[in-house]
């Protein structure tokens, strides 16, 4: 699992929703360098800022497992290459800030730039920023009304160009990956009880005997209606229904999938015994329209969004990123930021 990533997209995502915004960068960026991206520059107080948010962010998220000292620590996330977590945070900042920089410089072709409209609504979102953050967090920001109001400026047009470039790519998928079935299985757990804390009880071997007698008389009952959803409602126990097919699982259980592509419409398994418990499956349908229509939209969408992540990569190859050490060593985390 790629934790940079995740934690740039949680980036972009947070401050779109927190902060809600073209760009003409070049001519408006004014400041200490502390990176140059092509004809572009990253300023030192826009990269403050967001150093400064995502500290906030993480320091809500990660203080409980790392402490006083997180920003020492050498986190799981670091991809096991002995960063600290101030090391892995920086880095975060420079990728999101990157990739805004880059959609920003592509929104004219793709006739993205933001309308009056909604550069109008800017103003309201930076007063109401100003209002729902801490006068540390802010004076850590250096924010001001008029410094958050182009940052979501520039957030706003890199997201436009997102979508738009995303809406102009049309994906060719594959019919047989999309067509789905349909099958609807019900789990006698044998993994024991947990609390509200989730702390495990085991079954004894008494109650262990009585889930396999429970799911043997279950079976029985399915195939005597012809209908698996019919028997969990006369007794009580949940089904769930799972769309599938030779690609993809649908989320059931790998032996349940199995089971049901080997059966046929309308078929009962036997007992399927996994770690969980004892599994028996229906197939009830060998295809669903409206689940595959479902199943092509969200297939669309993936695409999508691999497209756009593998055109800003393009971008960042062809505009290679110049970090101006002497200035972006000297923005620190080594403090927490919040009251913890």
């Amino acid at each position: 699992m790629n934790w940079r990533k995740i934690g740039a997209a949680w980036l972009m995502t947070a401050l779109l929703l927190n902060l809600c915004a073209g760009c003409n960068r070049s001519e408006e960026s004014s400041g200490t360098p502390a990176a140059k991206l092509g004809t572009e520059t990253i300023t030192l107080e826009e990269a403050v800022f967001y150093t400064r948010m995502l500290q906030e962010q993480w320091e809500i998220s990660y203080y409980d497992s790392y402490g006083a000292d997180m920003w020492q620590a050498k986190p799981e996330f670091g991809e096991g290459t002995g960063e600290t977590m101030e090391e892995v945070l920086k880095e975060n900042v420079m990728d999101i800030l990157t990739e805004i920089h880059l959609l920003c410089a592509h929104a004219e072709d793709y006739g993205a730039e933001l309308t009056k409209e909604e550069r109008k609504t800017l103003e309201a979102r930076a007063e109401a920023f100003m209002k729902d953050n801490t006068p540390a967090v802010l004076e850590a920001a250096g924010a001001t009304e008029e410094t958050v109001e182009q940052f979501l400026t520039y957030n706003e047009q890199a997201s436009k160009t997102a979508e738009f470039l995303k809406e102009e790519y049309e994906p060719e998928i594959d019919e047989a990956e999309v067509r789905v079935g349909k099958l609807t299985y019900c789990l006698f757990a044998t993994t024991g009880t947990f609390d509200a804390e989730g702390n495990q009880t085991p079954f004894t071997e008494d109650e262990l005997l009585k889930v396999r007698s429970d799911a043997d008389k279950f079976v029985l009952r399915v195939r005597e209606l012809g209908d698996i959803t019919a028997a969990g409602a006369e007794i009580s126990h949940t089904v769930i229904d799972v769309y599938f097919n030779d690609k993809t699982d649908g989320g059931a259980h790998e032996l349940v999938a199995q089971a049901a592509r080997e059966m046929e419409t309308g078929e009962v398994s036997g007992i399927i015994e996994t770690q969980e418990g004892y599994y028996i499956v229906q197939k009830t349908a060998e295809y669903d329209e409206e689940a595959s229509k479902e199943r092509m939209e969200e297939m669309k969408y993936l695409a999508r969004e691999d497209y756009c992540a593998e055109l800003i990569e393009e971008w960042k190859k062809e505009t290679p990123l110049e970090i101006l050490d002497e200035v972006w060593s000297a923005v620190r985390v080594d403090k927490l930021l919040t009251e913890q």
